[in-house]
């Protein structure tokens, strides 16, 4: 499996990529994002099996990001970690299929 970390913290994004031992949950390649558009061009040349995906971002933010992945009918599992506890955040994420909403402090 494969796993694209979205996240426009460039240096979360990275920490994340290489201190978790990635390979112990079944995932073989692990990319970065740093915008919803930077993860469309990741998600057109690479497949991409789950997102972990920050909610706000300069430009389009997760959820419009998520709601893009189900327009293209791409069969990617979405789980958003956040610091942002906005519920309509939240609902709008369980409307479009999110797998999860971890916030984070």
């Amino acid at each position: 499996m494969n796993l694209l970390i979205i996240n426009d913290e460039v240096l979360t994004a990275e920490t994340m990529k290489t201190e978790i031992e990635w390979n112990n949950y079944g995932i073989d390649e692990v990319y970065t994002a740093f915008d919803a558009d930077q993860a469309k061009a990741v998600i057109g040349s690479k497949t991409i099996d789950i997102m972990l995906c920050d909610i706000e971002m300069p430009g389009d933010n997760g959820i419009e990001l998520l709601r893009w992945v189900r327009n293209e009918k791409l069969p990617i599992e979405c789980i958003f970690l956040t610091c942002h506890p906005k519920f309509s955040y939240a609902q709008e994420a369980i409307t479009l299929n999110c797998q999860d909403y971890i916030l984070i402090p």
